[in-house]
């Protein structure tokens, strides 16, 4: 096992990766018709404007994880608004709010591109960094996740990251039980819905 920064070159693997562990941690690849659409929001963009805070960790079979994030979440948000959204906008219909019902997980990925969440205000004040950090099965259970985590910390540490926080649906529990071991606590966010988990660690 190796971890080492990101290169453009690992961005296929990434995207895979990000697929196969898409739904909850488990393997998203019968949920989508678009391979890539999940990984366009939370995988390559990162990889591709703040290489310097992504890595990967490889094995005699190839990439088997990775870890990407960013040291400003509101500069994040306003940089995918200029950089990143508009060419995949012109790729994916928004769809009809008013057969919402009726989306498919594509649609309802595609909606996030052309309406993205805004990560909680009480999050980030307090939390600024965000980070996503996925490991395919053959890995799990390993420490190979705490590594990872741990070469993005001192990466954004050497960046003047003094706290990051993630966000979790609350049907990974495997993924929440992963990063409370690492030293997250649940952050608290008034009206919030319940379709996210937000935990934060001071670096």
């Amino acid at each position: 096992m190796f971890i080492r920064p990101a290169r453009e070159d690992d961005l296929d693997a990434v995207y895979g990766i990000c697929l196969a562990t898409g739904d909850s941690g488990r393997d998203a690849s019968g949920l989508y018709s678009d391979p890539q659409l999940i990984g366009h929001i939370y995988a390559a963009p990162y990889l591709l404007l703040e290489p310097h805070l992504a890595f990967v960790v490889t094995d005699q079979e190839g990439i088997g994880g990775y870890v990407v994030g960013v040291d400003d979440t509101r500069s994040w948000e306003n940089r995918l608004e200029r950089n990143w959204w508009p060419p995949l906008r012109r790729r994916y219909v928004d769809p009809d709010e008013s057969c919402r019902s009726d989306w498919t997980p594509d649609q309802c990925l595609a909606h996030l591109l052309h309406h993205p969440k805004a990560d909680p205000a009480v999050v980030c004040e307090d939390y600024p960094a965000h980070l996503h950090l996925n490991v395919l099965p053959r890995l799990q259970g390993q420490g190979v996740g705490l590594a990872l985590l741990e070469a993005w910390v001192a990466a954004a540490a050497a960046y003047g990251v003094r706290a990051a926080h993630v966000g979790v649906s609350p049907a990974n529990i495997r993924g929440t039980r992963f990063w409370t071991r690492a030293g997250f606590a649940e952050l608290k966010v008034p009206g919030e819905r319940g379709d996210a988990l937000w935990l934060g660690r001071l670096l």
